[in-house]
């Protein structure tokens, strides 16, 4: 592996352009596919670093717990071709251009939102993981972040729609988090981080994720009465959300509960990009 490669895995890129996506549909939900190129960039751009940077610092906390999981322990910051002095250094570096480019190129408001998901991720999440199963909501938060900073990158103000895509994000979360709790509940186990699986059990979890996808199809038919968003959003976001409900409520009574699971996360993740999709109809 490279060192310029190691830097990239670091930030884990995964996580930015998953983010992206959502911060790209807010935008387009708020600006109603109008684009303005300096906002716009500024946001991706700006986004890209905050998140990395908050990544960066998880991943040098989290050095003990990557080395003992299986999908973690050829992170660089686990097989030594990052050390602890570059990558905070490097952190550093990204944090400050990113929030740099979101006050400069955007708006003060995008700079607040971002900066609630960097602490939320990088302090607040990585800290409690290790002490309670809540870890999950608590970095929910900051996973619903880009979503509204997008959209506040163009409207400059928050309301009740910023709100509700905050929420669908939220909710949408909790049942894809939950999905790989329950599919990876043994590297955790190893790794001694208290997932719900774990602590409550795999029918509670099973129970959790139903809930929380029973609240995500509510927060996406609410969202296309307030944004007055095309009928087909409603049937492409609210149907895609159903379904995922419906197949989510089966994991009741399921027996292969691994393999299901693993099928909830392929289904969340086919209702996230349907739903970054759907905000843009008008």
């Amino acid at each position: 592996m490279s060192r310029l490669k190691a830097y990239y895995i670091m930030v884990k890129p995964g996580i930015i352009y998953g983010n992206l996506i959502t911060a790209i549909a807010g935008y387009l939900l708020a600006s109603k596919l109008r684009i303005n190129a300096g906002s716009f960039i500024g946001m991706l751009v700006g986004t890209s670093l905050v998140i990395g940077g908050a990544c960066v610092f998880n991943n040098l906390y989290d050095r003990d717990i990557d080395q003992v999981m299986k999908r973690t322990k050829e992170r660089p910051t686990v097989n030594g071709r990052i050390t602890v002095r570059s990558g905070i250094i490097y952190g550093i570096f990204l944090t400050i251009i990113g929030f740099c480019l979101l006050a400069v190129l955007v708006n003060w408001l995008c700079v607040v939102i971002g900066a609630v998901g960097f602490l939320d991720y990088a302090l607040i999440y990585t800290y409690f993981k290790r002490r309670t199963y809540h870890a999950t909501l608590i970095g929910s938060i900051s996973g619903a972040t880009p979503i509204v900073g997008g959209y506040v990158a163009y409207a400059g103000h928050l309301d009740l729609a910023a709100l509700l895509i905050g929420l669908m994000m939220l909710f949408w979360q909790m049942p894809h988090f939950y999905a790989i709790a329950l599919f990876r509940a043994k590297e955790y186990k190893k790794a001694k981080v208290p997932i719900l699986p774990l602590i409550k059990g795999r029918l509670v979890t099973v129970e959790a994720i139903v809930i929380y996808s029973v609240l995500f199809v509510l927060a996406v038919i609410s969202l296309y009465f307030i944004a007055s968003l095309h009928v087909y959003y409603l049937l492409l976001v609210g149907l895609a959300a159903v379904i995922w409900t419906m197949f989510n409520l089966s994991g009741i009574n399921v027996k292969e509960i691994e393999l299901w699971a693993k099928r909830s996360f392929r289904y969340s993740l086919v209702v996230m990009l349907l739903m970054s999709v759907g905000v843009a109809l008008r």
